[in-house]
């Protein structure tokens, strides 16, 4: 059974046909009890929205507490010793402490404000996938431990999600794994602090933005992420209920859109700033963004092409795309390859 949380239908949209955001229960497809409605779920709301939630997912909550307390315990810290984990050439490192990205950035060209968060990001531990290794900061002392346990759960989550995905697009249920073998998967774990000022007229915790890759799970800590269907401003913005500790939010990414030929959608979201009320808004979430090998060429699926729906989108690298996003997101850096967006 789903859970479902409702949004404003597009224009375009029959009443009966306003799509939500499920709540898919993972376990019959985890035991192989009802594969086929777990599928059906996934793929209908890959359609709809690009976002749903799962439960039941097989990942020990004691990893992700653990990692919880560590993102806690290392934005805790003094500024100055935050900063030693900044990377200084986001080329060879794009990872590292960050506290001003500008999301909207990449996604519009539109230099709005900074982002009210700072984030710490990490990459895979393979030297086969191309990245420079991993920096941890020695403080807190489990922070590398507890990073590296929920990394490697993620990895685990990421096969299944995409054999889900698979089966969705009618393509086999492991044409993803030669894509993920040497993946450049990235960990970030976020902090909004508590706002100590006002912040400016348009200012958010994280600007209206889609994400770059192939899909994106979030662990997401208290109110204020929003989504929106459709691009235009005639449709509201829309609250993403907190959920059970337990569940994690799914959405797609650009690079899962160009490849599905618009069959499934990458949704704008974005963060919004809390009242001034004096209470504690401070929010965390961490997210994991799943991007593929490096060198794979995304072409698109012959399964999402056809008479109705003709091919949309040239072959891309994964990697150029990707990095060329990510540069163009870091704030006062602009991609190098500005007509490849």
């Amino acid at each position: 059974h789903s859970c479902y949380i409702v949004f404003a239908a597009s224009c375009h949209t029959m009443p009966s046909e306003v799509p939500s955001i499920p709540l898919v229960d993972l376990e019959p497809f985890l035991d192989g009890t009802n594969k086929a409605d777990v599928v059906e779920q996934v793929a209908r709301a890959c359609k709809d929205i690009g976002f749903f939630a799962i439960k039941n997912h097989g990942v020990d909550s004691q990893i992700i507490s653990d990692v919880w307390q560590s993102s806690t315990d290392f934005f805790d810290l003094p500024i100055e010793e935050k900063l030693k984990s900044m990377s200084t050439n986001n080329t060879d490192y794009p990872y590292g402490y960050e506290q001003s990205e500008n999301l909207e950035l990449a996604k519009s060209g539109n230099d709005n404000q900074v982002d009210l968060k700072e984030t710490i990001s990490f990459g895979p531990d393979n030297p086969l996938s191309g990245m420079a290794p991993r920096r941890y900061p020695s403080d807190p002392p489990d922070f590398k431990a507890t990073v590296a346990n929920y990394y490697a759960a993620m990895e685990e989550l990421t096969m299944v999600l995409l054999q889900i995905v698979a089966l969705g697009l009618d393509l086999t249920e492991n044409w993803f794994m030669d894509k993920m073998d040497h993946h450049i998967c990235a960990l970030r774990l976020l902090n909004y602090p508590n706002l100590v000022e006002e912040p400016k007229p348009g200012q958010l915790r994280a600007g209206a933005h889609s994400d770059y890759g192939a899909l994106t799970i979030l662990k997401s800590g208290g109110p204020g992420l929003q989504v929106k269907k459709d691009v235009d401003h005639e449709h509201p913005w829309v609250d993403v209920p907190t959920f059970a500790e337990d569940v994690f939010i799914i959405n797609l990414g650009d690079m899962m859109q160009r490849w599905t030929n618009d069959k499934f959608v990458s949704t704008l979201h974005r963060v919004v700033v809390p009242p001034m009320d004096g209470q504690d808004h401070r929010r965390q979430s961490i997210a994991f963004f799943v991007n593929i090998n490096h060198d794979t060429i995304v072409e698109t699926m012959d399964t999402c092409i056809d008479q109705e729906h003709p091919l949309k989108y040239d072959p891309v690298a994964a990697g150029e795309y990707l990095m060329s996003k990510f540069l163009k997101s870091m704030s006062g850096k602009q991609a190098q390859h500005d007509d490849e967006l």
